[in-house]
């Protein structure tokens, strides 16, 4: 009788946290936003990215690892790039908090082979708790704007750092 008692309580209890959980848009687009402030994406100081074959990818911070919701997003809209503005796929993301509490998050951009570009600084996200729901309760609101060196620029820094080390004055 323990056991069935125990087995349910647990099985209950699971279902809420379920239900609790928290989302997230993962949307950068300025018609979401209010107040105004830049979040988008640069691929170098000034000059949004505008490059159809990179994605956005969202990850969340779950007791040190960095976990990725969901699927990467393009930033091509069928056939029409918005600078800086990633595609948003339509799905909200879940996080691993409840509505109300606070989670880290951090946008990763990544190109058209898999390969890690550049990242935002974390952010803090919380799904808000508003009654009844407002269509900004799931908005990035902490999201900003960052900027991912273009890959010539990465691979001229990794040339420069070899020179350097391949050619240190020796005393």
């Amino acid at each position: 009788m323990k056991k069935l008692i125990l087995s349910t309580t647990f099985l209950i209890a699971g279902t809420l946290g379920i239900l609790a959980q928290g989302l997230v848009t993962f949307d950068n687009g300025d018609w979401n936003f209010s107040d105004g402030l830049d979040r988008n994406v640069y691929i170098s100081e000034g000059v949004l990215l505008d490059n159809a074959t990179y994605q956005a990818g969202l990850f969340e911070n779950r007791a040190g690892t960095w976990t990725q919701l969901g699927a990467l997003c393009s930033f091509d809209f069928g056939g029409v790039t918005l600078p800086g503005i990633w595609a948003w796929d339509g799905a909200t993301r879940e996080v691993s908090v409840a509505k109300g509490v606070a989670t880290e998050l951090q946008v990763r951009i990544f190109d058209g082979g898999g390969a890690l570009l550049g990242e935002s600084p974390p952010f803090a996200f919380t799904h808000a708790n508003n009654a009844p729901a407002l269509p900004t309760d799931t908005l990035m609101i902490n999201f900003r704007s960052f900027v991912v060196p273009e890959p010539s620029s990465i691979a001229l820094g990794v040339l420069g750092l070899g020179a350097l080390l391949l050619f240190r004055r020796r005393k």
